[in-house]
C-alpha cells in the first residue's frame, strides 16, 4: 500500500516512515485489511500537515498486532472524533471538496472491522492524529460458531483446524 501512494506523497513533500523489517503474520481476510490500511494511508496524505510526516507502525502483542497510521497536522475536535466512522460525515466540509473524498472511506474500515470482530479506533495526539485497528495475530484457533480465529472468542467453543493441542 506505502509503495502505491510513493508518487503522491513525493508531490506534496510528505514523509512516510514504515520501519518493520520481519514479517508479521496475522488472521483475516487480506483484501478487507489492505482496504482498511488504504483508506486510513489515504486519509493521512490527504490531512497531513505541519511536517508533513506519516508512521505506519506495527505492534504486536501477546494474540493480536495492532496497526497504526499517524499523521502530523491539525487534531480532530474532540466532539467529532466519534463521528468520523458515520458514513458521509466529513469533519472539515470544505477541506474535503479540494481533494474530492467521499467521506464514506472510515465507515467501511467501521464495517471491515466489525465484521472482523475487532478494534479499531482514532486519537489525537500532540502533533498530529493516529488511526489504529487490531487484528489476531498467527497463535489463534478457529472458534467452531462464530467463525472467528482467537484466543479469546467470546463464543469460547474451539474448533482445532490442524490437529495440534487446541480443542
Amino acid at each position: 500500500v506505502i509503495q502505491s501512494v510513493e508518487i503522491l506523497c513525493r508531490q506534496d513533500k510528505i514523509t512516510v516512515l514504515f520501519e518493520q523489517r520481519e514479517p508479521v503474520f496475522v488472521w483475516g481476510d487480506e483484501y478487507q485489511l489492505e482496504e482498511v490500511v488504504t483508506n486510513y494511508i489515504s486519509n493521512a496524505i490527504h490531512y497531513a500537515g505541519g511536517e508533513k510526516q506519516i508512521v505506519v507502525s506495527l505492534t504486536k502483542n501477546e494474540h493480536t498486532v495492532r496497526v497504526s497510521v499517524f499523521n502530523t497536522g491539525n487534531p480532530i475536535p474532540e466532539e467529532e472524533l466519534g463521528k468520523v466512522w458515520i458514513k458521509f460525515y466529513k469533519v472539515d466540509k470544505a477541506r474535503t471538496r479540494e481533494y474530492g473524498g467521499s467521506g464514506i472511506g472510515l465507515s467501511i474500515v467501521k464495517a471491515i472491522m466489525e465484521a472482523h470482530h475487532k478494534e479499531y479506533g482514532v486519537r489525537n495526539l500532540e502533533n498530529g492524529v493516529e488511526f489504529w485497528f487490531e487484528v489476531d495475530s498467527d497463535t489463534g484457533v478457529l472458534c467452531g460458531v462464530c467463525m472467528c480465529i482467537t484466543v479469546n472468542c467470546v463464543c469460547e467453543v474451539y474448533v482445532c483446524v490442524c490437529e495440534c493441542k487446541y480443542v
